[in-house]
């Protein structure tokens, strides 16, 4: 294992959870408590009935930004700024909901910083990737799909809420991105087994 190697992936960090608990339970709460007490006399039945009808309003919210990649994409910025401050050259790069994905085909490296662990940048020795494939389907999308370390990261290609045919120049255009990003996988892993 080299120095800067992640040892185990971690798709999902404790920022994550302490910022959708803080967003989904807290802020609910918060802004019902502040509406109790601007409207006196307390009540708990109200606070309680108000905190809950708030938290399924952000609930919604946040799956749709979780589901679009957008509620940590500040974060994800904010740490692929140090990139340029690891030892490896990180030729290709792939920005998607779930993350971006960096690879260094030269050394056999990859890079990842995934959306639910955003304050990180995980390094693994391409040798620990598995099944890279594309998957093109008009009704489940365009994407391409590699495991590290056994746990699955999907990159969708092509985002997009209409069903796209895969030989439509938009469809065929995802298909062909995610073939390359695919090639770029296996050329890193390839590079890493000579290492």
């Amino acid at each position: 294992m080299k120095e800067n190697e992640t040892a185990k992936f971690e798709r999902f960090g404790s920022f994550f959870f302490l910022l959708l608990l803080g967003l989904g339970v807290g802020l609910p709460l918060i802004l019902s408590l502040v509406l109790c007490i601007a409207h006196s006399p307390f009540r708990v039945d109200v606070f309680l009935g108000m905190g809950l009808v708030f938290m399924f309003m952000v609930w919604v919210v946040l799956i749709m930004l979780i589901g679009y990649g957008s509620l940590t994409s500040m974060f994800v910025k904010r740490t692929a700024k140090g990139i340029d401050d690891l030892p490896y050259r990180f030729n290709s790069s792939f920005k998607g909901r779930g993350g971006i994905l960096y690879i260094d085909v030269e050394n056999g490296m990859i890079g990842f910083i995934s959306a639910y662990n955003p304050l990180k940048i995980q390094i693994f020795s391409a040798s620990r990737l598995s099944k890279m494939k594309t998957i093109a389907s008009a009704w489940t999308g365009i994407r391409f799909v590699f495991y590290i370390d056994g746990k699955k990261v999907s990159m969708p290609t092509l985002l997009t809420n209409k069903v796209v045919s895969t030989k439509s120049g938009i469809g065929a255009e995802a298909v062909s991105k995610a073939d390359t990003f695919v090639e770029l996988l296996q050329a890193a892993k390839s590079q890493a087994g000579r290492r």
